[in-house]
């Protein structure tokens, strides 16, 4: 009886395959972080050598990334899992599954509650023949200051401006029709400040429609 108990603990040993330290990673980003990234570290618990095999996100939004697919008995890796967070906001929870080959399998979950940068009022602009401006106003509804820095049109007859009211908090987005417009349709592109310590940062988005 010992000796099938042993041999019983010997090959729940030799399969235990790979151990995480966690299965879960909660994000805590700034409003205006075009993205984050998720590290979910682990070794390799049993005796034998151990395959990464499909990695299958539930999002388009997430890359995973390895740097390298095989471990050996002892050894430490982590999967970087990148979430593009576009404009999101709110409560976010994006699930990766990993199997083995070992046959386990493994649901790595990124998740966080995240903020707006703007609200964006209203969204979708109709600019009718009568008319030639319109107006979008833009307010930060955190308490740290995030800069607009520009506002770009996709169609050459309806342009953009940007407008400061309050460094930081509000500012207006000018649609103008020109007089050479018709059925134009542009999406307005508006470029943010890039948090602290970040190369790139979120790109707001409104859309002008003129029949």
């Amino acid at each position: 009886m010992k000796t099938l108990i042993a041999l019983c603990f010997l090959a729940c040993a030799a399969r235990a395959g790979l151990k995480w330290e966690t299965t879960e990673v909660r994000l805590e980003v700034h409003p205006a972080q075009a993205s984050a990234s998720a590290v979910f570290r682990f070794s390799n618990a049993g005796k034998e050598a151990v395959t990464i095999g499909d990695v299958k996100v539930g999002c388009g939004c997430l890359a995973p990334q390895l740097a390298k697919r095989t471990y050996g008995p002892g050894e430490e890796g982590e999967l970087t899992i990148r979430f593009d967070l576009g404009n999101r906001s709110g409560p976010q929870s994006k699930t990766t599954t990993v199997r083995t080959s070992d046959g386990q399998s493994v649901d790595l979950v990124v998740s966080g509650n995240l903020p707006k940068a703007y609200d964006v009022l209203p969204a979708m602009m109709r600019i009718g023949g009568t008319e030639k401006t319109k107006t979008a106003r833009l307010v930060n509804p955190n308490p740290i200051p995030i800069r607009l820095l520009s506002a770009t049109s996709s169609h050459k007859e309806l342009s953009a401006e940007l407008k400061t009211i309050r460094e930081g908090f509000e500012y207006e987005v000018l649609i103008t029709r020109k007089p050479a417009a018709s059925n134009a349709r542009a999406v307005i592109r508006i470029e943010l400040e890039p948090p602290p310590g970040k190369s790139d940062a979120k790109i707001l988005k409104l859309y002008a429609h003129a029949p």
